[in-house]
């Protein structure tokens, strides 16, 4: 039943990096490859008559200046790796990409100005709403990721990666068992509309697209000693999935190895009792994909098992817990995930101020040191919410979290040291050296 609700449908994007710099003008697109023509046929679209864009995407003018982030590059040979809950939703399908389709949205501005402070090589993105697909992917990309502004230089991502989710997906079940079927909390995730608040992956170097797996539509009754609570019905077992939007193994070619980027945005245990066990689910699915003796798992393809025990790997997303208690989930399968020897916690204990300030600023030995989100429950407190986990046999060189002018107690200053906006996620990084 629940492959019938969830019809698979990938979406992959690969660029040239040559044409993502022409795509900054459309016109540019006649001196393209037919390749490439055929590849931004989406972007840019034109009648035999015409040499006006018809797209409703307008590309702004791609920035080629170098300007330093606001820390280190990455040394020689290391790949830097950074997630970030971009809250780039809204409350009707459509209404992101026709925001994106031109540059100017004040939220997307910021996302950008904080990936191009930290220019990293592969980015994860949840809280997207990716309703519009590639079309939506690529907005964001060209309009603003590759765009420079506020001193820095546009960062070009020629590869992409997005697939359907659960987030909006009708049930046909009453959930949230308010009396009535239908709306954000009778999804198959939260959400009012399909794909609302979902994933994008970018990246610098080549996706393995024909061996991405992806676990979105695996069934949660299929997890032995699964947290199901006992209210949910048989016919609800049978529906509900695992994840609440998705969960992604991305293999990507870097520097001839192949790491798998493990990228998930977990349920919100603040809302439900069913999301407080689900994101437990959630998160104990990755420690499961790692061991050897796992043989529940199916990805979307019918491919059964575990990631192979050798594969490099980083899990990096929204899991929404904090192993020492704070925010709304149970910290007990963070903490299980944290102690995994198969994986190492970087501690990010870095805090970088914008770069349009003068400073960093380095966190105190505390726990709020690594929180990455406001708690959903009390918006005056802080947890550790997103997460980049390199395997064990990774060196990891450098890590931290981007963070505001937190020494300014204005409230009208935003992450970032911008105008604030409906943002108040921070942005967490690794270095890790691959083949290491």
């Amino acid at each position: 039943m629940l492959s019938i609700m969830h019809k698979y449908r990938p979406r992959f994007g690969e660029h040239k990096t040559a044409l993502i710099a022409a795509t900054a003008g459309c016109l540019a697109l006649s001196f393209a490859s037919p390749d490439q023509v055929a590849v931004t046929s989406q972007i840019c679209p034109r009648d035999q008559e015409s040499s006006e864009p018809l797209s409703k995407v307008t590309t702004a003018q791609t920035s080629n200046d170098e300007s330093a982030p606001v820390l280190e590059e990455p040394q020689e040979g290391a790949l830097r790796v950074a997630t970030l809950d971009a809250n780039l939703t809204r409350s009707a399908p459509g209404d992101l990409f026709e925001a994106l389709s031109a540059p100017g949205d004040k939220d997307a501005t910021q996302v950008a100005n904080a990936v191009q402070q930290l220019r990293p090589d592969v980015l994860v993105l949840t809280g997207v709403d990716v309703d519009a697909g590639e079309d939506l992917v690529d907005a964001l990309n060209i309009n603003y990721l590759s765009v420079g502004a506020d001193g820095n230089g546009g960062v070009t991502y020629p590869y992409s990666y997005t697939a359907p989710s659960n987030a909006g997906v009708a049930s046909g079940a009453d959930l949230d068992r308010n009396g009535t079927i239908g709306g954000p909390g009778d999804a198959l995730g939260h959400g009012s509309f399909p794909d609302q608040a979902a994933m994008i992956i970018y990246s610098k170097y080549p996706i393995q697209s024909d061996q991405v797996r992806d676990f979105t539509s695996l069934s949660w009754s299929k997890m032995p000693d699964n947290s199901i609570p006992d209210d949910v019905t048989d016919l609800e077992r049978e529906v509900l999935p695992m994840s609440s939007v998705s969960h992604w193994d991305v293999p990507i070619e870097v520097q001839n190895e192949t790491v798998h980027i493990l990228a998930s945005s977990n349920a919100d245990a603040s809302r439900s009792d069913n999301d407080q066990a689900r994101n437990q689910d959630q998160i104990r699915f990755w420690e499961d994909y790692l061991d050897d003796d796992t043989d529940y798992i199916t990805d979307h393809r019918g491919n059964q098992g575990p990631i192979d025990k050798d594969a490099e790997f980083i899990i990096a997303g929204s899991l929404k817990a904090d192993p020492n208690g704070q925010g709304p989930a149970d910290p007990t399968a963070i903490t299980s995930l944290l102690e995994s020897e198969a994986i190492t916690d970087p501690h990010p204990t870095r805090t970088l101020a914008s770069s349009n300030l003068d400073y960093g600023l380095r966190l105190t030995d505390d726990p709020d040191r690594y929180a990455t989100a406001p708690d959903p429950s009390d918006s005056s407190e802080t947890y550790r919410a997103d997460y980049v986990l390199p395997s064990s046999d990774l060196e990891v060189t450098d890590s931290g979290v981007l963070e505001a002018d937190t020494a300014a107690k204005d409230s009208s200053s935003g992450l970032y040291g911008t105008q604030q906006t409906n943002n108040a996620n921070h942005i967490v990084w690794a270095d890790t050296t691959i083949g290491s």
